[in-house]
């Protein structure tokens, strides 16, 4: 049965069709299977031109249902549409050429939600889409309520489970607002070569020890706005992808905009990379990263699972606040091969809580280029008592997953760690120390980095007597002014194993808080006379 209902919200002139999946069959009493009912309503309004899908409040056990052109489907307040637990219930996996079962992953390429070269789709309401991980799960092996900080363990996994509970794939112009998305079996939602996307006012929650429990992930997409969501899941928040190779074209993602988010997890709160494609023009802003392991990962090439890795540029991350076991992770990658790589990345104006460093830059041949950190005021504690990287130094290429000392395992000792890297800028960097762990040795500490910039902000190492607030090694075009060495610096500036013909510049820095300000292996004639504080003058 069809309704007519007023539309002068949206500016249109003709009344807009109400479809009620009740008046169908559905019976939404949280036992009968209701997936023929909903799906009734849906043709029969798309039939009619399109309209909204009217879910009103219930539980509504289902399976597969594909979204149709120019439809609204409504989940109000109240109603829930539940997961089946049963694979009969769900698409094939062959059901449409670029789907996907990850053996890999232990995921078929079943969904809940799919809408498949659509246009004019959205999902609406405050109502709830809950994919019944339950099902799929095992929750006896551990505790649903562990902390999205860190996980020593996951839930054992069953013999099938869904993949992406809402598949958005190749659709143009996609909405989904207001509702809640809970308890996604694998990815929540999922945006695959689409155009136009707007993804507002979401809660999305999964339980922490959940495998592969993405956010929202926004693959070979252009012109998507998330914002205003929170999302508290057991992997990747939001993830910025190029894996274009399902699509069997070349298709970026690009022009992105991320904000006024709320985001925890276990792995990566923003992950930016995946696949041989191109990540571009991206703007996150406004973020509250609040317990996770791992703020921003950006990587080009992921563990070499691609032939050449994702060219990942012009990315702008700002305002944000985070309490963190890792800041971040910036690498190429092994296997990274050009045009891949990872260039102009700003990252402005954090306010950072963290346990370990991170590292920012490429590999031997391909150099992460042209990042800019401006603005941060990070607070470091813990660490790590292994202090194999003191002993045995930092390997290189570095690991894509980072260092984060929990355990018996290494952490990087120093805040920020670069490597191969060129024309990266740090500006205005406050250093604040709290408790910290044995293995810890310098500030900042950069190694094959070729155009270094640090300017403003203050400075130390993290433990009395040891270490320096700046270690260069094999660096070439450095310029280091403007900043002052807060009171207990040990060394301010260190440079060790320089190439031929290095060229430093060392102007205007406030080192009276250091016992000793430049290492010896600096020329302190030359940098004495470009204007740098040593003492305090009398009065």
């Amino acid at each position: 049965m069809k309704r007519k209902v007023s539309q002068k919200a949206s500016g249109k002139n003709q009344p807009t069709v109400l479809w009620d999946v009740r008046d169908f069959g559905a019976v939404g009493d949280g036992r009968h299977k209701d997936t023929q009912a909903i799906q009734s309503a849906i043709n029969a309004c798309a039939a009619s031109g399109g309209g909204i899908v009217r879910i009103s409040s219930g539980i509504y056990v289902s399976g597969t249902l594909y979204l149709a052109d120019n439809l609204e489907l409504c989940v109000e307040s109240g109603a829930v549409i539940l997961g089946s637990p049963d694979r009969c219930d769900y698409n094939a996996d062959d059901r449409f050429p670029v789907n996907t079962a990850f053996d890999k992953e232990h995921v078929s390429g079943a969904h809940l939600l799919i809408a498949y070269k659509t246009t004019n789709t959205s999902i609406t309401g405050l109502g709830t889409i809950n994919g019944n991980s339950g099902a799929f799960c095992d929750w006896s092996s551990g505790d649903v309520n562990h902390s999205y900080r860190y996980l020593t363990k996951k839930f054992d996994r069953r013999e099938w489970r869904p993949g992406q509970m809402i598949f958005f794939c190749q659709c143009n112009n996609v909405t989904v607002r207001d509702v809640t998305l809970l308890n996604a079996p694998y990815w929540t939602l999922f945006f695959f070569g689409c155009d136009t996307v707007k993804a507002t006012g979401l809660t999305v929650k999964n339980p922490a020890m959940t495998h592969n429990a993405d956010g929202i992930d926004i693959d070979c997409c252009r012109g998507v706005v998330i914002s205003d969501c929170i999302i508290r899941t057991a992997d990747d928040c939001i993830t910025l992808r190029g894996n274009c190779r399902l699509l069997g074209e070349e298709k970026p993602c690009e022009d992105v905009t991320v904000a006024n988010c709320i985001l925890s997890t276990p792995c990566n709160a923003v992950r930016i990379g995946v696949g041989d494609g191109v990540v571009r023009n991206c703007a996150i802003t406004n973020i509250v990263i609040d317990d996770a392991r791992t703020g921003i990962n950006i990587v080009a090439n992921y563990m070499g699972m691609f032939s050449r890795g994702a060219r990942i540029e012009n990315i702008l991350i700002s305002n944000v606040a985070m309490n963190v076991v890792m800041p971040a992770n910036i690498t190429c990658g092994e296997g990274s091969i050009a045009p891949a790589g990872i260039h102009n990345v700003i990252l402005s104006n954090f306010q950072v809580n963290a346990d370990a460093g991170f590292f920012i830059g490429g590999i031997p041949g391909l150099p992460a280029t042209g990042i800019t950190l401006r603005n941060w005021d990070m607070t470091l504690k813990g660490g790590a008592e292994n202090d194999e990287f003191i002993r045995n130094g930092i390997p290189l290429p570095y690991s894509v997953f980072g260092h984060f000392g929990v355990g018996d395992k290494p952490a990087l000792p120093s805040a920020i760690f670069a490597a191969y890297a060129e024309d990266l800028i740090i500006d205005n960097m406050v250093l604040r120390w709290g408790e910290l762990r044995k293995a810890w040795r310098d500030g900042l500490s950069f190694r094959h980095v070729k155009g270094l910039t640090i300017e403003g902000g203050s400075l130390r190492q993290p433990l009395p007597g040891i270490g320096a607030s700046i270690h260069i090694q094999q660096c070439d075009d450095v310029c280091v002014r403007g900043v002052r060495a807060t009171s207990g610096t040990a060394t301010f500036f260190r440079a060790e194993d320089m190439p031929k013909g290095a060229r430093i510049c060392c102007a205007g820095n406030d080192v009276r808080g250091a016992e000793t300000a430049f290492d010896p292996q600096l020329s302190l004639l030359l940098l004495d006379n470009m204007g740098n504080v040593l003492a305090q003058e009398a009065t």
